[in-house]
């Protein structure tokens, strides 16, 4: 049985995606990467970062990973791993497997930041006033802010959360996932000046629209 912020997975019940959803290692010729299967069918790669998204059909998955094409793979409950081929299946091509094997479980941090698997909106607040963003889990992991708008991004180290604003600069908070909150400062600042904290709004819904990256999508 596997645990997250209090929640379990027994191996021998029928599989479900909240089996499936965690950090794993993924394995092909040409060497391993992490990969995240999130909640609400959301696939996400740090290496390799696009729209895409799993599909689960009894023990078969079935991941639309954008320009970085399409996969099958069986998934093992007891094990926690898969194993499959990218879409079409060529035996004859040594390239063609992937090997994927379970690494952690998402932690309560990203939880609270994913939500339901579309992101969330958040209060933040410094000195200067309080307005909206939202940490957007679209694949690219947007942070977007239309009181300050900026090509920017977020990423989380365990409960450290990095947050690069483009003009307005970088900054690291710390997430609370049991209160829904956050607190830190602008990286370099001074945090009796430059400080910054954050509270939950809401999960965000699907809006039906595929968001671009400009620096990803050029790779």
């Amino acid at each position: 049985m596997f645990f997250c912020c209090g929640g379990g997975v027994a191996a021998e019940a029928s599989i479900s995606g909240k089996d499936l959803t965690g950090w794993y290692d993924l394995s092909w010729s040409g060497g391993t990467f992490t990969i995240c299967f999130r909640p609400g069918g959301f696939f996400f790669s740090p290496n390799f970062q696009a729209p895409a998204r799993w599909k689960l059909d009894g023990d078969k998955v079935d991941v639309d990973w954008g320009k970085y094409g399409k996969y099958e793979f069986t998934f093992f409950a007891e094990t926690r791993s898969l194993e499959g081929h990218a879409v079409p299946k060529n035996e004859a091509d040594e390239t063609n497997w992937r090997k994927a094997e379970f690494k952690c479980p998402l932690n309560c941090e990203e939880l609270a930041l994913i939500g339901d698997g579309f992101g969330t909106e958040w209060e933040f607040e410094w000195s200067g006033g309080a307005f909206p963003v939202q940490f957007k889990a679209d694949g690219y992991n947007h942070f977007k802010c239309i009181t300050y708008p900026a090509h920017a991004h977020w990423s989380l180290q365990e409960k450290k959360l990095t947050i690069h604003w483009g003009e307005y600069g970088d900054y690291e908070l710390e997430v609370n996932a049991s209160s829904k909150t956050m607190e830190g400062a602008a990286v370099g600042g001074d945090p009796a000046r430059d400080w910054r904290k954050g509270k939950f709004l809401r999960c965000l819904e699907s809006s039906n629209t595929v968001e671009k990256c400009d620096h990803h999508d050029h790779d």
